[in-house]
């Protein structure tokens, strides 16, 4: 038991992004960059809920994680229409070289980069990977940090956001 709390702790503290502890602009109004070098904010996605998974290519639970959100998102795409939009948002990397990665590892969803953290400090996020849920009409709804497995993701999405992911 204490090596198991021991191996997590340890990979929680390599997942460290040295982020800002406290919130400071409005998540809404930060500035993410497409691969294709186009930019966008939260506010643009506004119109159904919303969740962002904020991950970076070196942090191992992040990219495990990022299958999971790709097998949510085709879940709810295979029932006619996605009632959640779900975004990665890359931590440091190139825009460019971070829709790369994620496409190698078959992952298809709409992927953005937080090139200069604005949106992780905004959140609060000092650890990865995390996941913001936003409800319809923007509002954060709730921060999670660590890595989910599809059924707890599933639930994190009905409890925050009162959608049902049709698993």
């Amino acid at each position: 038991m204490r090596r198991t709390f021991l191996v997590l702790a340890l990979a929680l503290a390599a997942c460290s992004t040295g982020g800002a502890a406290g919130a400071s602009k409005d998540p809404a109004s930060v500035h993410l960059t497409a691969a294709d070098g186009g930019v966008t904010t939260l506010s643009a996605l506004r119109g159904r809920p919303l969740v962002v998974n904020l991950w970076a290519t070196w942090c191992h639970p992040c990219v495990a994680e990022m299958p999971v959100f790709e097998q949510v998102s085709n879940e709810q795409a295979s029932h006619g229409s996605a009632s959640v939009s779900i975004v990665g948002v890359n931590i440091g990397d190139d825009a460019a070289a971070a829709a790369a990665f994620a496409s190698k590892l078959g992952v298809h969803y709409p992927q953005y980069t937080d090139a200069d953290g604005a949106l992780e400090a905004s959140l609060g996020v000092s650890n990865l990977p995390a996941t913001a849920f936003f409800s319809a009409d923007g509002t954060l709804q709730s921060v999670h940090t660590g890595a989910y497995m599809a059924d707890g993701l599933r639930d994190a999405i009905r409890s925050n956001l009162g959608v049902d992911t049709h698993a």
